[in-house]
């Protein structure tokens, strides 16, 4: 009698080839309830542990590391103007905010949250600003007549 060999599933699951916007914000969303959830193990005064939710900052590097896409495939998606692009910009927006307010309230080192959002946000978040000055003609004229005195 012949029997059936049952195979194991083995290696990684698939990945997905044709991302949507539906798809993107529902594994988006599965994200943010895995960091939501995380809990930490505590020791109380008496010395028990206890275990206490303390959720873990939104990342893009953790999202995509989550979706297995590399950043530079969340950054095409962003660009576009389809759905995808707008559903990709929405959740940027909501991990920028993450890293804002949890600086802002104390739950994540202002520092380090600057230093990411200025990291993955270059555009919007600058130290310095450059500032291009220019002059008339008739400045610029004089200009020249004070630099030709000087050299005589």
């Amino acid at each position: 009698m012949a029997e059936k060999i049952l195979k194991k599933k083995l290696g990684r699951p698939r990945k997905f080839t044709s991302w949507t916007a539906e798809l993107l914000n529902e594994k988006a969303r599965e994200y943010f309830d895995k960091c939501d959830a995380r809990v930490k193990p505590v020791v109380t005064k008496d010395g028990d542990i206890v275990d206490v939710v303390k959720p873990a900052p939104y990342t893009i590097e953790g999202l995509c590391d989550y979706l297995d896409i590399t950043r530079q495939q969340f950054t095409m998606w962003r660009k576009k103007d389809d759905a995808l692009g707008i559903r990709a910009q929405k959740i940027h927006n909501k991990i920028a905010a993450n890293r804002v307010e949890g600086a802002l309230d104390g739950t994540q080192n202002p520092s380090f949250a600057q230093f990411m959002l200025k990291n993955n946000n270059p555009e919007d978040y600058r130290e310095k600003v450059e500032v291009e000055n220019s002059v008339g003609s008739e400045v610029a004229g004089l200009l020249e007549k004070c630099v030709r005195k000087w050299q005589i």
